[in-house]
């Protein structure tokens, strides 16, 4: 039933997109809106692997949507979100992207939360002239070098740098890491963290590969204690780090995990082996600790608003990213006037604004816009997110803004 509710919103997000924009070619090849609502794109794995993550962010982007028309949407127009299911899967994906690029009422795309997807659909956008937001975590959209794609995520040496201060922080000696195989951004992942690990005299005694359809975890977490590691350091996103949670639960290995895994679809699984897991996330996951002022009033609206939808369950970390996707367009067609293109490709370069997933400030040579300030260190107590002493320290010397 929770599929058909959201392929039925799809639906009726197409319709009004094609029944209502009236516009015109323009020499860029985008469109001008003259009345009518203005087309966002999205790609979400609704079904596969990664549904888990897919659905709560289209749902969170049609959330945040919905939440700017009833404020009076974009310069008089309303937005329409149209979402095609890529399966999990990146050939879909490209192919699914290219269909939107191709429908020329669609202004902009917000890629998938699958950073593999996001990192294949990149060469389309420069192909089609099309600006995009990726949801997923895609490193090679920080430097700007492809001038359509911008990241909605830090930059993974910036998490790691971060997650390096806190494992010293916390007197970790010799470090283990895993990552899932079949993402293309993973093992990137746990080698920066390797990196900024070492730089600080911590020693990287494993790093090793898991598959996404693992359901034994106990040859690695074998290699782990033989290793003598006195910390397992997770990336990947799936069912995988659930089950490796409660595998490990009481062999006195601390346990970190991304910001893939800032969700109640890892806390209610996991259950109390999940008690005392530290994870990297945005800043946002850490709402309740935050100083007042203008970022956690932006939050706080967002998580009223989600809690009121969801039985009052916390959003997870792909719903802040899928709903700052939206914000990040929003913002560029507002400051652009129209819904070219070129123009919103060409404002995204010059935002500087503040989203539910922190203040951006985009450049030509950064397309990512974040920096240490948005990254948060957060432990799972009863199932809930806290900022540790570390993040609430952050907080009081840099506080986000």
């Amino acid at each position: 039933m929770k599929h058909k509710k959201i392929l039925g919103i799809v639906a009726v997000a197409a319709t009004l997109a094609l029944a209502g924009c009236s516009t015109s070619s323009t020499p860029s090849g985008g469109s001008t809106t003259s009345s009518g609502p203005i087309q966002i794109g999205m790609l979400s794995p609704l079904t596969g692997n990664l549904a888990s993550l897919g659905v709560p962010a289209q749902e969170a982007a049609q959330l945040m949507i919905d939440t700017i028309n009833s404020d009076g949407g974009v310069n008089g127009s309303k937005l329409t979100l149209t979402v095609n299911d890529d399966k999990s899967d990146v050939t879909q994906s490209v192919t699914l992207f290219n269909q939107l690029a191709a429908d020329k009422t669609t202004s902009i795309i917000l890629s998938s939360v699958s950073a593999a997807n996001s990192a294949a659909v990149g060469p389309s956008a420069q192909t089609a002239a099309i600006p995009m937001l990726a949801i997923g975590p895609v490193d090679s959209y920080a430097n700007g070098s492809n001038k359509y794609a911008f990241s909605v995520s830090a930059p993974t040496a910036t998490v790691s740098d971060v997650l390096a201060k806190y494992f010293a922080s916390v007197h970790v000696k010799k470090l283990a890491l895993a990552f899932l195989t079949q993402s293309s951004a993973m093992q990137p992942a746990a080698n920066a963290t390797a990196a900024a690990a070492k730089k600080l005299g911590i020693q990287v005694v494993l790093s090793e590969g898991f598959d996404v359809t693992a359901t034994d975890f106990t040859p690695l977490i074998t290699h782990v204690k033989e290793a003598g590691a006195d910390a397992l350091m997770v990336w990947g996103p799936g069912a995988g780090p659930a089950i490796l949670t409660k595998q490990i639960a009481g062999s006195g290995i601390k346990l970190f995990m991304s910001g893939a895994q800032a969700s109640s679809l890892y806390t209610k699984p996991t259950g109390t082996a999940s008690n005392g897991v530290v994870l990297s996330s945005g800043v946002a996951m850490a709402y309740e600790a935050m100083p007042a002022g203008d970022y956690k009033t932006e939050v706080g609206k967002f998580v009223t608003a989600w809690e009121a939808a969801h039985s009052g369950a916390f959003p997870p970390q792909f719903a802040f990213d899928a709903a700052t996707a939206v914000q990040l367009a929003a913002a560029a067609i507002k400051s652009a006037g129209s819904s070219d293109r070129s123009a919103i490709r060409d404002a995204l370069e010059k935002l500087n604004t503040l989203t539910v997933g922190g203040r951006f400030t985009f450049s030509a040579t950064d397309h990512s816009g974040l920096n240490a300030s948005n990254i948060a260190i957060v432990e799972i107590q009863d199932g809930k997110f806290t900022a540790t002493p570390y993040t609430q320290h952050q907080f009081v010397s840099d506080p986000p803004k």
